[in-house]
Parts: C-alpha cells; sequence; structure tokens
C-alpha cells in the first residue's frame, strides 16, 4: 500500500478530489482508421477497457496515437508510452457476451500478439471497511466462479513496487490515493451475493477480468487486472457518481501508464509467437 500524504476519508457525499487535467471526449479521438497491417505488429502492451471513461483515461496516456482497423477485432487505438508501443481496445461489458473479453482478448491477442494484456477500468468495492472511492486495486488474486487466480509469473514480480513513485494526478498534492497491492478481487459476470459472502476477505468485484485470464492462460499470456474504486457495493447511488467514477477510472490509467513508462521489467518478455495465429493474416486483410 501506499501510505503517503493526507488522506481524506471520502464517502459518497464527499466531492471528489479534482484532478490535474480535464478528461478528453470521445469527439477528441481520430475519426479516421488505417489497416492494422500499417500499425506493424507486434505490440508490447494490449490494454483492455470497456466504458468510455475507462478508454478515454487510457488514452489519454498515449503518444502518437492512432486508429486502426481489423475485420476481426474492430477498432485498435495504437500509440507510444515513452519505448513501449501500446495497443488499446474497448470490448463489451460481460466475458461471455459476443465482443465480450474473453472473445475480444483471444482474437486481439493473436493479431496484436502483445507480450502482456492488462484490463484497466473502475470497479465497486466492497462493503468492508478494506477500500474507499477512488483508491486502485492491482489483483493479486483473481476469484471467479470456478476459480482462484493469482497473477501470472513475471507481473507477480512486478506487483509490489508498481506503486513506487506514483503521485495521484490531483489538484491538492496534500491529497493522495491509496494503491492496494494486495487485493483480492471476485469477477462475477452478474452480482452474486453468494459468492460475495463467501470471500470476506475480497476488496472489489468486477466482471472482465475472468474472460481476460481465460484468453491469456490459453496463449501462456502474461496478465493483470487493476481498478480504480468507482463505487461501494450496497450503498446508495450519490449524486456525484459518475464524477467519482471518471476519478477512479483516471486513477487505474495513471498507475497503469506509470508502470509502462519504465520499459526494463518488460524487455525480456517474449511477444506472442507469430506461428500461433489463426486468424486472417494481416497480410491479407
Amino acid at each position: 500500500m501506499m501510505p503517503v500524504g493526507n488522506r481524506p476519508a471520502y464517502n459518497s457525499n464527499a466531492n471528489p478530489p479534482e484532478l490535474k487535467f480535464q478528461l478528453l471526449k470521445t469527439s477528441n479521438l481520430p475519426n479516421t482508421s488505417i489497416d492494422l497491417s500499417e500499425a506493424k505488429p507486434p505490440v508490447d502492451i494490449l490494454l483492455f477497457t470497456v466504458e468510455d471513461c475507462e478508454f478515454l483515461s487510457c488514452f489519454s496516456h498515449l503518444e502518437e496515437p492512432f486508429r486502426s482497423y481489423h475485420k476481426d477485432i474492430g477498432f485498435v487505438y495504437v500509440g507510444y508510452i515513452e519505448k513501449m508501443k501500446i495497443a488499446l481496445m474497448r470490448c463489451s461489458k460481460g466475458p461471455d457476451v459476443p465482443r465480450g473479453s474473453l472473445s475480444t482478448a483471444k482474437d486481439a491477442i493473436l493479431l496484436l500478439r502483445p507480450k502482456a494484456t492488462i484490463s484497466v477500468g473502475a470497479c465497486s468495492g466492497l462493503d468492508n471497511g478494506k477500500v474507499k472511492l477512488g483508491d486502485v486495486v492491482i489483483s493479486s488474486l483473481l476469484i471467479t466462479a470456478d476459480h482462484k487466480i493469482p497473477p501470472s509469473t513475471n507481473f507477480m514480480k512486478l506487483i509490489k513496487g508498481m506503486a513506487d513513485g506514483w503521485k495521484a494526478p490531483l489538484q491538492n498534492a496534500d491529497e493522495y490515493v491509496k494503491v492496494h497491492c494486495d487485493g483480492v478481487v471476485l469477477s462475477v459476470p452478474k452480482a452474486n451475493e453468494h459468492i460475495i459472502r463467501q470471500h470476506p476477505d475480497a476488496f472489489a468485484v468486477e466482471t472482465e477480468g475472468g474472460g481476460l485470464f481465460t484468453a491469456s492462460f490459453d496463449f501462456k499470456m502474461e496478465w493483470l487486472v487493476v481498478r480504480g474504486i468507482k463505487d461501494i457495493r450496497g450503498k446508495k447511488q450519490f449524486s456525484n457518481e459518475e464524477k467519482w467514477k471518471e476519478v477512479a477510472c483516471v486513477m487505474a490509467a495513471s498507475l497503469v501508464a506509470h508502470n509502462l513508462r519504465d520499459s526494463i521489467p518488460f524487455k525480456d518478455w517474449p511477444n506472442l509467437d507469430a506461428e500461433t495465429s489463426r486468424l486472417t493474416p494481416l497480410t491479407n486483410m
């Protein structure tokens, strides 16, 4: 965890902290595309998001971004974070729906051949005192309906240091965001009170991580789930809910981008072998 500075006890009625920058709108995104073949895969890291706020929070960190397209996976935004070549995608909510995290991740991994995949976004914290609004949770254990899954081997070596040197992009320098590097995260397609009650040690609940794990595991791919806390499950909805979601998304994306700026830990990770691809070759697009 990151015990630095003053940490207000944010609650659903509190005003969210002010961000250092204004989040982009979808109208700011590129509206023309190139063939994915021109993006020259492989990439280093593939980022998955679902909602616009998650996507835009990640997009704001890309240098020289452009939009590409492939008929099997749709739009892919490609850019750089320092020396790292990054692909950024949206998928539909839920792992098993058409174009959900499972099917989208499998197809995208085959085409983009990354070294690792990261699911970045916002989720609900559990009402057990472990997290507050705006916190960031890195999944040290992902629990689905069928499995308990630690992160992949190489990411496991990085997790404890992921908050090192990171400063939350907030206007007030005296405020800070806690990063939970030991977060137990539940990943279930729908609200499942039975599973939640079974795991009182869990920090948060989300819907996409299980699909990303399944897809990445099939290819022996490094994977990680990083979530900002947008609300507390079971608490009454509040008037500034959308603003808290924005804060949660920005915090998660900022932490991920902070770590991707240091390319050294990733330099020896292998890309997916192109020979394993079973989709339409990029040269035949």
